[in-house]
């Protein structure tokens, strides 16, 4: 009868890394190391030449502000100019005040002219009577007419038709001169001012 031995004595395969792989292990970890050491350091560089580039931009600042300050100079108040400033503000109320005369006059004259011509159309001189110039001045309350008559007695038929006109309601001439020319026609002036005017012939 024959034996046989089943059992074998088995080996145990080697568990864990082995050496090659541990110290490929260590160098890539001290390669990784290495390499994160060195951007923090150039990380910290930067920030320092960065923060020293700050300090000597506000070293900089602070001296132009140090040469701002020393030529700086406070404004002081001319004595004079509250006076100038018055008599400025004089002018300006006297133009302000001669605008508003200047406008009133206009005002004046564009509708005082206007209602004067039309009445002096409405009340057409007699047959035999004709004006020869016509002068308004100061918006009208100045006025002045110059004609020709070949009989007297139509000037106050004329002067009686001009006062039942509303436009001449209320005004009275001052001056009244009438004088015979070489033509045996009679000239007359009729004006609301007595007052000598010039070259109204």
């Amino acid at each position: 009868m024959q034996n046989i031995n089943l059992y074998q004595r088995e080996r145990r395969s080697g568990g864990g890394p082995r050496p090659g792989q541990m110290l490929l292990g260590a160098v890539l970890v001290i390669a990784v190391l290495a390499i994160h050491g060195a951007w923090q350091g150039w990380q910290l560089h930067t920030a320092g030449q960065a923060a020293m580039r700050a300090e000597q931009q506000a070293a900089q600042s602070e001296t132009r502000l140090d040469v701002v300050k020393a030529d700086f100079r406070e404004p002081t108040l001319d004595p004079q100019l509250p006076l100038q400033l018055a008599e400025r503000e004089a002018e300006n109320r006297e133009l302000q005040r001669l605008a508003d005369h200047l406008k009133t006059l206009d005002a004046q004259r564009s509708s005082g002219f206007s209602a004067l011509l039309q009445g002096l159309a409405d009340r057409h001189p007699p047959q035999g009577l004709w004006l020869t110039k016509i002068r308004l001045q100061a918006g009208g309350d100045e006025m002045a007419l110059l004609g020709l008559t070949q009989d007297q007695e139509l000037l106050p038929l004329y002067l009686q038709s001009l006062g039942q006109s509303s436009a001449f309601s209320g005004r009275a001439f001052a001056r009244f001169e009438i004088q015979r020319d070489d033509s045996d026609l009679l000239q007359f002036r009729l004006s609301s001012q007595a007052v000598t005017e010039q070259n109204d012939e």
